[in-house]
């Protein structure tokens, strides 16, 4: 059924019967945060931490992952059942949009709970100098702020950027092999990074290495069964870094073999996608050292669909992994006081827009999977409202009747989880690429807007994979025009005041042209990239 919040539960069940399950299920606990949510806001005035309800929190985050999860349709062929029996129990948000279509502003977002705009890290950040950072990010952490109120915070893999896990977690397990493991001497498979300027890119795709223990994710769920198994004094949090599918996109060949090359299914794409967007979006968003559209469909498209096939086999043995971890929680001391949060960072194109990467204010590049499963939780809802990762951390802080940290600037997505009234929710998520430059997604629309002031604009109704663009110059219906212009104009509204300068942080590796002149206007210190 739908209610006017714009949340859905799985079957066909009233609202009177919906109450009534929650309030079986969640019990105690909704007492408690609510409780908890009146002790939170006098705790906060008094700088006195409330006692703790005892809630943990399994925190998973995902290295690129787009919708290609089976419990959101992104593609036919995904195989995650561990990542939908979570979904199965939890509340999926469909229209859930990263901050920073990269890893380093993404992920500096989530954890400061801070928007790009109001830090400055728009681009990725250089080692780890966020932490000299003490204004945005030193000590403010989304775990440091659990552990300054009484948790044992807990982390192993890819958790934060810029800002080093061992600062950030009082334990942190190690991130193996980072990226890796590789083959030797700079081997590719597939893709050969093109003679030229600008940064570069892992990119690349095959069967590599021979045993999933080799993998780096294979360790970090090892390493997370293990604290899910031992008994521990304080309510903990714990998080868990799975690289893949980040590039390159190697798994061992048992994943491969599970989506035979003969039966893969592309994903549909148009050759000339970016035909109708202004001139700085196709100058911003070009990728030289990236594989281009054109490449992959040679030959029948061999690489596109080798290349489809290594991001599902990426997908697949990653979904194995938190299954893992899932399963170990399930069957600990702890299965029935742990909150469980799953979210990608930020998704990935595979073709689309002519490219296979992040980097871009389009669809592909800002959706992520976002699955908050409470305590005891055994019902499926769905929400189509439009949140962010930023509101990740708001959210945990509430759920866990901490005091509300002031300087977060998401919003506590308690009233979603809960049903209560959303009729006063954000109209629109924000997502920034490059200084100046935006996307803001409401349920239906994209709107993308550049820092000279062109716009593109998509209808997701009837346009799913952005190719009409609304603003293009193919909108030939003057009255459709102006009403087009006026949608824009009015979601411009949304778009920040004031931003900051680019962070002290910036690496100053340029991507293309477009940012190489951009940083320079900026003042970011430009380094010169060779092959």
């Amino acid at each position: 059924m739908s209610s006017a919040t714009g949340v859905r539960f799985s079957g066909e069940i009233t609202d009177e019967t919906f109450h009534m399950i929650q309030r079986s299920i969640l019990g105690v606990l909704l007492c408690t945060f609510l409780f908890q949510f009146v002790i939170s806001s006098s705790a906060a005035e008094n700088e006195t931490p409330p006692e703790l309800p005892g809630l943990n929190v399994l925190f998973i985050a995902v290295d690129d992952l787009n919708d290609w999860i089976g419990c959101m349709q992104g593609h036919p062929q995904a195989f995650t059942p561990n990542i939908d029996r979570l979904a199965a129990r939890g509340t999926l948000f469909t229209t859930a949009h990263c901050q920073g279509p990269i890893c380093g502003p993404s992920r500096a977002s989530l954890m400061s709970g801070l928007y790009p705009h109001s830090t400055g890290v728009y681009q990725q950040p250089k080692g780890n100098l966020l932490e000299e950072d003490t204004e945005h990010f030193r000590g403010k952490l989304l775990p440091e702020y659990f552990a300054k109120h009484g948790y044992k915070t807990m982390g192993v893999g890819k958790l934060t950027h810029g800002y080093s896990e061992q600062t950030a977690f009082q334990e942190y397990g190690g991130w193996k092999s980072g990226f890796g493991p590789k083959p030797p001497k700079k081997q590719r498979f597939n893709y050969h990074l093109p003679v030229g300027p600008y940064s570069g890119t892992q990119t690349d795709w095959g069967a590599f290495p021979d045993s999933d223990k080799e993998m780096p994710d294979f360790q970090s769920a090892k390493w997370a069964v293990e604290k899910l198994n031992e008994e521990h004094e304080k309510p903990f949090f714990l998080g868990v870094g799975m690289v893949r599918p980040h590039v390159p996109f190697y798994v061992p060949e048992k994943w491969f073999a599970r989506f035979p090359l003969d039966e893969i299914q592309l994903p549909e794409v148009r050759e000339e996608d970016q035909n109708d967007i202004p001139l700085i979006g196709a100058e911003m968003h070009e990728l030289p050292k990236y594989p281009r559209l054109k490449w992959l469909r040679e030959n029948n498209d061999e690489q596109f669909k080798k290349c489809v096939q290594a991001y599902l086999a990426s997908i697949a043995f990653m979904d194995h992994q938190v299954g893992k971890v899932l399963d170990a929680l399930e069957k600990s001391r702890y299965a029935e006081n742990t909150i469980v949060v799953l979210f990608s960072d930020h998704g990935y194109h595979i073709g689309e827009k002519d490219r296979v990467a992040k980097h871009s204010l389009w669809e592909e590049a800002t959706h992520v999977p976002l699955i908050i499963s409470l305590p005891k939780q055994d019902f499926a809802q769905t929400t189509s409202l439009p949140v962010g990762l930023i509101d990740l951390y708001p959210t945990l802080v509430h759920l866990c009747g901490l005091p509300k940290n002031e300087t977060n600037e998401g919003e506590s997505l308690v009233p979603i989880l809960f049903a209560q009234d959303t009729t006063k929710w954000r109209e629109a998520i924000l997502t920034t690429y490059a200084k100046g430059n935006y996307a803001l997604r409401t349920e239906h629309l994209r709107l993308i807007r550049y820092e000279d002031g062109s716009f593109e604009m998509y209808d997701h109704r009837f346009d799913p994979h952005e190719f009409n663009n609304l603003a293009g110059p193919a909108q030939l219906n003057r009255i459709a025009i102006q009403r087009n212009w006026e949608i824009a104009q009015t979601l411009s509204a949304l778009l920040p005041e004031t931003e900051a300068p680019y962070h002290p942080a910036t690496s100053p590796a340029p991507i293309n042209k477009w940012f190489e002149e951009h940083y320079k206007k900026n003042g970011v210190g430009v380094l010169k990239v060779s092959n």
